[in-house]
């Protein structure tokens, strides 16, 4: 049996937080629309314009998500042994999770402000 190193036992670490933390934040954009019950869907988006002026800023999040999708899976796959796609996954949810804490303060502050 291989013994796991000090480095890859705190890559495998990060990694499993890093996907836990993205998930709870993903998930904690949905809660101010199911908690927020004072008022109708119809009048909070009949005032909300959210404007996006360049369709072309969508396209790197996406490029971002697919490769936390892909990377991962390739983690699950190879239960956490590789220490630089862990260390990957770390960097892209890091991002991902700054992508996402802007995108959600735009979005509550066009629905709900």
């Amino acid at each position: 049996m291989q013994q796991e190193n000090k480095n890859q036992k705190i890559s495998k670490t990060a990694a499993k937080t890093a996907i836990r933390i993205f998930i709870i934040i993903l998930f904690m954009g949905i809660l101010p629309f199911v908690a927020g019950q004072d008022q109708p869907w119809g009048d909070k988006l009949a005032n909300a314009h959210l404007v996006i002026t360049n369709k072309w800023t969508l396209v790197f999040p996406a490029i971002l998500f697919v490769g936390f999708l892909t990377l991962t899976i390739l983690c699950l796959k190879n239960k956490y042994s590789q220490t630089d796609i862990n260390w990957l996954l770390v960097l892209n949810a890091v991002i991902l999770v700054t992508y996402l804490v802007l995108l959600y303060s735009r979005i509550y502050k066009a629905l709900f402000v």
